[in-house]
C-alpha cells in the first residue's frame, strides 16, 4: 500500500517565511521611486493629520458635517439611529453603511480626529492604486511615482482633507483601486473594492455604474468581461434606486432629503427627465455657465488637461459632475468641498491613461517629459489654489489661527456639560459634544433650522437640559431667542465669559 505525501516545495529542511518577513522582503526590494513615493505619502498624512486635528482642537469644525456624522458613528455605536444634528435618521439621511466599520473605533473612545485622521491617510493612499496603475500600464517606476506624487499635489484632494470627515470622500481611493483591479482582472478583488466604494454613500453607486460601462466596453476584452461589467452596471443601478428611491423615503419617511438641492431643475429624478423635455435650456446652460467652468477648469488644470485625452474613463466622474452643476447650491462647484470627489476620481484614472497613451504614442524622451509635465502643472496648482503650507491659500482662513484668546473659555464651556445631557449647542460647538444621544444645533429645537426634511417641525425643546453657545456666532434672530430662553426663568446661567454662554434648566 502506498500512501500520498505532501511533497515539500524549496529547501529541504526550510519553513514558509511568515508574512512579516514577506513584507520585509517586499519592502527591501522595493524600487527607490517607489521609497521616494512612500516618503511623500507619509509627509502628506503627518502634514494634514496635523493640521484637521487642530483644526478641530481650535473648534474649526461645525455642525454641518463632522457633527452630523461623528454622532451617527456614536449612535450606532450604542443601537440608536435618529440624528438630532440633522433631524434625520442615519441611513435615512444617507445610505452611508460604511459608517458601520467605525462602530469599534466608538466603543473604544474614537471620535472626530480619529475618523478626520482616518480620512487624510485614506486620502494619501490614493497614490498607491495611481503608482500600481501606471506601473501597469507600463511607465516606468520614477514616471510613475510622479505621477503619484502629482495626485497628492492636487488641490481638491487637500481641501477633501481640509473639509473634515465625510463618507463619500472616502470612496475616492476605493474606487482607485477597483479600476486598478479591473485592469489586472483580478475581480475578486475589485468586487471587494466596488462593494467598499458604494457602501460611502448612494452617488457614489454612480460612478461605479460608468465603470462598469467601461469595463464592458473596453477594447481587447477578454471573454467574460462584458458579463462582468453589466453585472457591475445592474448592480450600481439596482443599489443606487433601492437606496434612494425605497431605503431613504422608508427610513427617513419622505423623498431624499438633497432633492431639495435641485428644485430649479425640477427636485427630483422625474422632475429633471420632465425639465430636459420642457426645458432643456435651463440643464445645458447650467453645464455651461463661468462657475461650472472653473470648477471643470480646477479639476483638470493640476493634470495638465491631460485628462481629456481619454474621455471614456474621465466619465467616471461624469455623473456627479453633472449634479454638481445642476444643483442649486454653488458650493457644489467648488474644489473646496466634498462634492469634487467623486469627479477627482475620474479626472486621475484619466490622467494616468492618457500620460499612459501618450508615452506609448510618442515614445522616447516622452517616457519622463509627459510625467514631468504633469507633476509641474500639479506643483504649480498646489502653489496657486492648494491650503497646504506651501499654497497660497494656506494663509487666507481656511485653517483656525495660531493664537485665540477665547480658547480657555471655550473648552471651559464643552468640559462644563455632563457627557449624558442632552444639549443645544451653537455650530461651532457641536462637534465637540456630539458624542451623545441628543445634541442639537442651536436654535433647534425651539425653532427649526436646517432640520429634517425642509425644515419640519422640530423635537419639544423642554428635551433640551443644557444650552451652551457663542453669542458672537449667533445672528440677531437667534441670538434674540436665547435672550428669551434665559430670561423665561427655566435656564440658569453656569458659565458666561467671553462671550460664551453655558445654562442648565432648573424648570419645566
Amino acid at each position: 500500500m502506498t500512501v500520498d505525501v505532501p511533497v515539500r516545495r524549496g529547501r529541504p529542511g526550510a519553513s514558509a517565511p511568515t508574512l512579516p518577513a514577506r513584507w520585509v522582503h517586499r519592502a527591501r526590494s522595493a524600487h527607490p521611486a517607489a521609497v521616494v513615493l512612500s516618503g511623500a505619502v507619509v509627509v502628506w498624512i503627518a502634514t494634514f493629520a496635523a493640521l484637521v486635528v487642530n483644526r478641530q482642537d481650535r473648534f474649526w469644525s461645525v455642525d454641518f458635517d463632522m457633527g452630523i456624522y461623528d454622532q451617527a458613528v456614536w449612535l450606532l455605536a450604542h443601537g440608536r439611529q435618529f440624528i438630532t444634528v440633522r433631524g434625520l435618521p442615519v441611513f435615512g439621511h444617507h445610505g452611508t453603511f460604511a459608517l458601520v466599520f467605525f462602530v469599534p473605533a466608538s466603543w473604544l473612545g474614537a471620535g472626530p480626529d480619529f475618523l478626520n485622521v482616518f480620512q487624510v491617510t485614506v486620502l494619501a493612499l490614493g497614490a498607491a492604486p495611481v503608482y500600481l496603475l501606471a506601473r501597469e500600464r507600463m511607465l516606468g517606476a520614477w514616471a510613475a511615482a510622479a505621477l503619484g506624487v502629482a495626485f497628492l499635489f492636487h488641490p481638491a484632494l487637500q481641501f477633501l482633507g481640509w473639509e473634515l470627515f465625510h463618507p463619500e470622500t472616502l470612496a475616492l481611493t476605493p474606487l482607485l483601486a477597483a479600476y486598478l483591479c479591473s485592469v489586472r482582472r483580478s475581480w475578486r478583488w475589485f468586487a471587494l473594492w466596488v462593494v467598499v466604494a458604494i457602501s460611502c454613500k448612494e452617488d457614489v453607486a454612480l460612478a461605479v455604474l460608468v465603470l462598469g460601462l467601461v469595463i464592458a466596453l473596453r477594447p481587447g476584452r477578454r471573454a467574460g468581461e462584458l458579463r462582468i461589467g453589466l453585472a457591475t452596471i445592474g448592480f450600481a443601478a439596482v443599489w443606487f434606486v433601492l437606496v434612494t428611491q425605497v431605503l431613504l423615503p422608508v427610513v427617513g419617511g419622505h423623498p431624499a432629503h438633497y432633492e431639495g438641492l435641485y428644485q430649479g431643475v425640477g427636485g427630483s429624478a422625474g422632475g429633471i427627465a420632465e425639465m430636459a423635455l420642457r426645458d432643456p435650456g435651463n440643464l445645458t446652460s447650467r453645464l455651461t455657465s463661468s462657475e461650472t467652468g472653473d470648477f471643470a477648469w480646477k479639476l483638470l488644470a493640476p493634470f495638465g488637461l491631460t485628462g481629456l485625452l481619454s474621455p471614456g474613463v474621465l466619465a467616471i466622474g461624469l455623473p456627479q459632475f453633472v449634479l454638481d452643476a445642476w444643483s442649486d447650491a454653488p458650493w457644489t462647484r467648488a474644489i473646496t468641498f466634498h462634492y469634487a470627489a467623486l469627479p477627482l476620481a475620474g479626472v486621475t484614472i484619466a490622467m494616468v491613461e492618457s500620460v499612459a497613451w501618450l508615452v506609448r504614442r510618442i515614445g522616447g524622451a516622452a517616457r519622463w517629459l509627459v510625467p514631468a509635465f504633469v507633476l509641474a502643472c500639479a506643483f504649480a496648482a498646489t502653489l496657486a489654489w492648494g491650503p497646504s503650507p506651501i499654497g497660497a491659500e494656506y494663509d487666507k482662513g481656511w485653517w483656525p489661527p495660531n493664537s485665540d484668546t477665547r480658547l480657555a473659555a471655550k473648552r471651559d464651556a464643552i468640559a462644563t456639560v455632563p457627557a449624558d445631557a442632552s444639549v443645544s449647542a451653537g455650530y461651532t460647538l457641536v462637534p465637540h459634544l456630539s458624542r451623545r444621544a441628543e445634541i442639537y444645533s442651536f436654535p433647534n429645537p425651539w425653532r427649526p433650522s436646517n432640520w429634517g426634511y425642509r425644515d419640519q417641525d422640530t423635537r419639544d425643546p423642554h428635551r433640551v437640559n443644557w444650552i451652551v453657545v457663542d453669542r458672537r456666532a449667533l445672528g440677531t434672530e437667534d441670538a434674540a431667542l436665547l435672550d428669551a430662553i434665559l430670561t423665561n426663568g427655566n435656564f440658569r446661567l453656569v458659565l458666561d465669559r467671553d462671550d460664551l454662554i453655558v445654562a442648565r434648566r432648573v424648570h419645566g
